[in-house]
């Protein structure tokens, strides 16, 4: 398992590490580190919720919306493709690789469902914020029956 700084932080929203099915990303910022540290960096922003049933209406019950801000820093072989208004993941994928240097790195695979979609290695992953989210009128996930 990748050691995910302030992973606790969502794991405690959700019980755990929440499923990146369906997720959205809504954001994606990225820094060359050439104006502060010297280590670029990608920032995503993706909103996560949980499915609790079935509506009656036949769709899923979805609750806990949240976005949740990711930071991977030291990235390098980023490769995005496909970024609109809707970016939805099949998965967020974190996992360790050797790097070319033997050192152990960190690989983040993003596959898309519709949209965003890519891949980048990265030497560190941080949770740097998870608030609670209520999905607008742009969102397919959008509440308007109050079922959350």
């Amino acid at each position: 398992m990748v050691d995910v700084w302030n992973r606790e932080a969502l794991e405690d929203r959700f019980g755990g590490w929440p499923s990146f099915h369906d997720a959205e990303v809504l954001a994606v910022r990225l820094d060359s580190g050439q104006r502060s540290n010297g280590r670029s960096r990608l920032e995503l922003d993706i909103h996560v919720f949980a499915i609790d049933g079935v509506l009656p209406n036949g769709r899923s019950k979805w609750v806990n919306h949240s976005v949740v801000t990711f930071e991977f820093a030291g990235v390098e072989d980023v490769e995005l493709d496909g970024f609109g208004p809707q970016n939805v993941l099949e998965d967020l994928v974190i996992e360790e690789r050797p790097s070319r240097a033997s050192v152990s790195r960190i690989h983040v695979e993003m596959p898309s469902n519709n949209g965003l979609g890519g891949s980048f290695n990265c030497e560190e992953v941080l949770v740097s914020a998870v608030e609670s989210y209520t999905p607008g009128r742009y969102s397919v996930y959008e509440i308007a029956d109050g079922s959350e």
